[in-house]
């Protein structure tokens, strides 16, 4: 399958690209294969891509007590991860390992804030959805966080990314 046509399938880059834009994000995307156990994103460190998955499962984890890790989700094709970090600069919120032989499509800074100059509503729609996504993580992990509003989460998300885009006008 062909990066592409795995974008075209997401919501997110669907609802927002236009067919031209989606294929100028694929060009500047990477297909990447990894095999069982691989760590793709390690909690607390910064990042510089997002995975769009292609096939395979994706364990997503989070240091726990006792420095065990605690499973916050299984995500499979048409799921993406690494989001946050990506769109606002902050530290990676979990850990990401394949927990299969997995196909991604990675997305980097370069490839997301040239779709930001053709569509600009995607950022505040990946404001949108990194809110609910932050919210979730931190209601899984019991995190203070979680105790604030969507609504506000939602435009400390968005002026975050601005911020980080050099968009903040």
């Amino acid at each position: 399958m062909e990066a592409r046509e795995v974008l075209g399938r997401i919501g997110l880059f669907a609802d927002v690209l236009s067919s031209r834009q989606l294929d100028q994000l694929a060009a500047r995307c990477r297909v990447l294969h990894y095999n069982p156990g691989t760590v793709l994103m390690t909690e607390g460190d910064l990042g510089a891509f997002m995975v769009a998955i292609v096939s395979g499962r994706l364990e997503v984890s989070v240091a726990g007590s006792r420095q065990a890790r605690r499973k916050i989700a299984i995500l499979g094709p048409g799921d993406v991860v690494g989001e946050m970090s990506l769109m606002t600069g902050a530290r990676r919120a979990a850990t990401v390992t394949s927990l299969e032989a997995s196909e991604v499509i990675e997305i980097n800074k370069v490839a997301i804030e040239a779709m930001f100059q053709n569509a600009p509503d995607l950022l505040d729609r990946f404001g949108a959805m990194l809110a609910v996504r932050k919210a979730e993580l931190d209601r899984v992990s019991d995190e203070e966080a979680a105790r604030g509003g969507l609504g506000q989460r939602t435009h400390e998300i968005i002026g975050a990314m601005r911020r980080f885009f050099g968009r903040d006008g």
